[in-house]
């Protein structure tokens, strides 16, 4: 009994895991899940060989509104080829990416939306592709990557889950004839297979699903040794037949471009047997700018940040992203989604700014608009209260008014360097107060204050105020603190030196006078010995007898000892002098 009942515990867990996976793998139906869904209608079926059918994109948004999607598809291109895609009956009436294939990859590629109202619904068709089978076996079908955005304004994705599909490709069977009918059956058709079909390259569009502003466009392929022929055609039909006549023999080809636009390249080769599979290339080419716009400025009232209002449209490629730049275009961007129609600007100095946004498309093509704004202060903030002189062990404070819960950011200087910022908030009735938490040395001090509100908008400076920080005892000349040991030290010094200059004169004369009393004693012991020369001539010029040549010699001596004693005394005198100059 035991045995029993473990079996049959066992038989209720296999059950239930198979009934979990037949729902989950129950691909023809679109997912129930909460949020929105991409599904493809029918997710299954049997094909023939050669044999055409097909599965529509269907959206499930489950039951929000959304006005676009996007996304990839992967598709089994050994077994399938699309042959075509239809718009028709799509919940879409606007296409950022037309839907597009490449069956050289396997892929399509689609992007498309709604404006204003959106779009709710659990069964909304995107596009219908047609496929044809290739290849027997089992033909798959997926999404490698999608999007859907709600109706929100702020472009919100809201998938949840990509549906897949699969398509059983089987041989094309022949009824086979009465019984009354002896004629033999026909032979069963052999399945379609790729034969040498090109490999096509760009070096100027590399990859079909981007958009490019280039209108030149340049193919390249490879020539393998058997190929006689090759048939090319550019058009913008996605599915399209160059023809069974051969263009000549070449590896490579240019086009220039008409006209914007999705164009196709059509390429097949022949061989010494028949003609290849036909590859086909596309090139998507947007060669015109975003439509022009213009900025609208909403001024907010004064200590909030101003804000921009833009919004443009690219009819072709669609719309990649603004980015705006604020003062400079060597200043960092800012990058928006083309969603995103506005910028609240921050963290800009006041003062007259200019903004510039650029609109890109997916091609790479610009539209610039700008706009001139100016960032207005808050209001400036007062000094009412300060002390003008404060000794150095006093505390330096100062109080005024400003916007309420302001910021208030205070600075000091002295001699043109600033030494001291501190910040201080007032409170919701404006008023602030600030005491300096560190002693100031001697000397004349500049102090003033801005503002700053929470949103980081600045004021402009207050009025400059000055304080004199110096001694007990002091006097003021001018800018200049002199006190009572500056005006001895300077006294002293005053004194010193007139002292000094005196004697430097006194030396400066008694030198003077030294030279003049040398200079005098030689002139008159020259005077003397000239005067001397002078008596001798005159008496010798007497003539007479004995008795007056002896009074003649008498005479003489007389004479020079008179002038001996005159340059005597004389020189006493000025030796007298000279005594005293020493």
């Amino acid at each position: 009994m035991i045995f029993k009942k473990i079996i049959f515990k066992k038989n209720l867990i296999f059950f239930l895991i198979f009934l979990f996976l037949f729902s989950f793998l129950n691909l023809a139906k679109p997912v129930k899940a909460a949020g929105a869904s991409l599904y493809f209608a029918p997710g299954s079926g049997t094909y023939v060989i050669g044999g055409t059918f097909s599965v529509s994109v269907k959206l499930n948004t489950g039951g929000v509104s959304a006005n676009a999607a996007e996304g990839v598809i992967s598709f089994d291109n050994k077994k399938l080829t699309v042959t075509g895609i239809s718009k028709g009956g799509s919940v879409f009436t606007l296409w950022t990416t037309e839907p597009s294939f490449n069956n050289s990859a396997g892929t399509i590629s689609f992007g498309g939306g709604i404006p204003r109202v959106g779009y709710t619904g659990n069964a909304g068709q995107v596009f219908r592709v047609s496929f044809k089978s290739k290849m027997a076996g089992t033909a798959s079908l997926r999404f490698t990557s999608g999007a859907v955005l709600a109706n929100d304004g702020k472009g919100t994705n809201i998938l949840s889950s990509m549906g897949s599909g699969a398509y059983t490709i089987s041989p094309k069977v022949n009824t086979p004839p009465s019984s009354k009918n002896n004629s033999s059956p026909k032979e069963q058709p052999k399945q379609e297979v790729i034969y040498n079909e090109p490999k096509i390259e760009s070096e100027t569009h590399p990859d079909q699903n981007v958009w490019y502003n280039k209108k030149l466009v340049k193919f390249s392929w490879e020539l393998k040794d058997d190929i006689k022929g090759v048939s090319i055609s550019f058009n913008q039909d996605a599915i399209s037949d160059p023809g069974p006549k051969s263009d000549g023999l070449f590896d490579k080809k240019e086009y220039e471009i008409e006209k914007d636009g999705i164009w196709y390249l059509h390429l097949k080769f022949k061989d010494s047997r028949k003609w290849g599979t036909i590859a086909h290339y596309r090139v998507m080419v947007d060669t015109i700018p975003p439509e022009d716009f213009n900025i609208e400025y909403k001024k907010i009232e004064t200590g909030d940040w101003p804000e921009l209002f833009f919004q443009t449209e690219d009819k072709l490629s669609g719309l990649l992203k603004y980015e705006i730049f604020v003062g400079s275009i060597d200043e960092k961007a800012f990058d928006l989604k083309p969603e995103e129609k506005s910028l609240k600007l921050k963290n800009l100095s006041v003062g007259k700014h200019t903004a510039m946004i650029k609109a890109i498309d997916k091609a790479g093509n610009e539209r610039v608009a700008s706009y001139d704004f100016e960032i207005e202060p808050i209001p400036t903030p007062e000094i009412t209260k300060y002390p003008a002189e404060i000794k150095r062990s006093d505390d330096f404070y100062m109080n005024g008014s400003a916007l309420p819960l302001a910021q208030i950011n205070i600075y000091i200087e002295k001699d043109g360097e600033k030494i001291k910022k501190a910040q201080v908030n007032a409170d919701t009735n404006g008023k602030w107060f600030y005491i300096s938490d560190q002693k100031f040395s001697n000397g004349r001090y500049i102090s003033w204050v801005d503002a700053i509100n929470d949103k980081g908008i600045i004021s402009k400076p207050s009025a400059k105020i000055s304080f004199i920080v110096s001694p007990p005892i002091f006097a003021i000349v001018g800018n200049y603190i002199i006190n009572y040991f500056t005006i001895l030290v300077s006294l002293i010094f005053l004194i010193v030196l007139t002292i000094f200059l005196i004697f430097l004169m006194i030396w400066f004369v008694k030198r003077k006078i030294k030279k003049e009393t040398i200079e005098i004693e030689e002139v008159l012991h020259n005077y003397i010995l000239t005067y001397k020369r002078q008596i001798d001539a005159e008496l010798d010029k007497l003539k007479g007898g004995i008795k007056l040549k002896q009074e003649k010699e008498k005479l003489k001596l007389i004479l020079k000892k008179k002038a001996d004693d005159v340059e005597s005394k004389t020189l006493k005198e000025i030796k007298d002098v000279e005594k005293l100059l020493k």
